[in-house]
């Protein structure tokens, strides 16, 4: 247990992850280093939903796509808003600002909103503003406090709305759970952390990948379509009852395909009627989603099971391992066999 200075609060200190090396073969504006500035009581929840969307991108492409570190005031432990501390990786005045893209500050419901001085005086280095700037929960604060949004469009959680408007009205203040800007990204609390983050990967990655991370991520509070609203250019994403069907009947006939015509006699509309609910609803093709489903069975077939590589293909409805092998590198980037050393 470890004493906080100037609390009463003793907390148990868990290491998160040691920071990686950064990567640097990127596309030109690709957000791919994170930083996340640790404020007192900070919100876990809003930062481990930031960093699982990091993380489960790298296990999915099997390399390390994205790296974060975490930085407090001057490198020590932070204790969080659930008394648990994270263990920091540095301190402000020894972080390289070449080896970030995204600069992130942690809030929570009990954090301090006047921002510390040594973190002021960070966020209007010159060089800072260069990077790509973040807020988490009511971090929103600290970067208005420097000085950073003005005339800038962000949000916080509903809680602060009205004393963020009072301290700051030239901040134009969004009423929804995220918004990404062209240099600043915000965020409101724990769960629009997460789709925050897998929109800034969405440019450069593509919808299968981030609909990936979705079926590990979201699938207890994913809606209708299998995939967060932002996935899909949709405002109503509410799927239609025989949409659904075909998806089932999909899902439930992986071995043994069904023919595009004989899941439209099964569900009792024409094969024209599904295309064009595959995309309004999906904005995909029902052979490219069909496809996908059993890609995303393969993987886990690989990684969960031990059966050999054809049988797997044969499971997955591939009438032979090189074409499985073709297809599962194109949709994952890695082979199958990499994925099965991986795990």
């Amino acid at each position: 247990m470890t004493d906080f200075p100037h609390t009463k609060l003793k907390a148990q200190i868990y290491p998160i992850e040691a920071a990686c090396t950064p990567v640097t073969n990127k596309h030109a504006g690709e957000l791919r280093n994170f930083c996340f500035f640790l404020q007192n009581n900070f919100s876990m929840m809003a930062l481990t939903s930031a960093l699982d969307a990091l993380r489960t991108a790298n296990l999915l492409s099997e390399e390390q796509l994205y790296t974060f570190r975490l930085v407090s005031i001057d490198g020590g432990p932070v204790c969080s808003d659930l008394g648990f501390a994270a263990m920091a990786d540095e301190g402000l005045d020894d972080l390289n600002l070449n080896d970030l893209d995204a600069f992130v500050i942690c809030g929570g419901l009990r954090v301090d909103l006047h921002a510390p001085a040594p973190l002021i005086k960070f966020l209007r280095l010159s060089d800072l503003r260069k990077k790509a700037l973040g807020s988490l929960w009511n971090g929103l604060f600290a970067l208005a406090e420097a000085g950073l949004m003005e005339g800038k469009a962000g949000v916080v959680h509903r809680g602060n709305k009205a004393s963020l408007r009072e301290r700051f009205p030239s901040v134009d203040l969004k009423d929804k759970a995220y918004i990404i800007g062209e240099q600043c990204f915000s965020c409101a609390g724990g769960n629009s952390a997460l789709d925050m983050m897998l929109e800034l990967m969405l440019e450069h990655r593509g919808k299968p990948f981030v609909r990936g991370i979705c079926d590990i991520l979201t699938c207890d509070r994913i809606n209708d379509t299998g995939e967060p609203a932002f996935l899909n250019n949709q405002a109503d994403v509410r799927l239609p009852e025989n949409l659904k069907d075909v998806i089932a009947l999909m899902e439930n006939n992986m071995e043994e395909m069904l023919s595009a015509e004989e899941i439209a006699s099964l569900v009792g509309i024409s094969r024209r009627q599904i295309e064009r609910q595959f995309q309004r609803y999906l904005d995909s093709t029902p052979t490219r989603f069909y496809l996908e489903l059993r890609l995303k069975r393969c993987h886990q077939l690989l990684t969960q099971t031990a059966l050999s590589m054809s049988d797997i293909s044969l499971a997955c409805g591939f009438v032979s391992y090189p074409h499985f092998s073709k297809c599962y590198r194109q949709y994952f980037e890695v082979t199958p066999s990499q994925t099965r050393r991986k795990s």
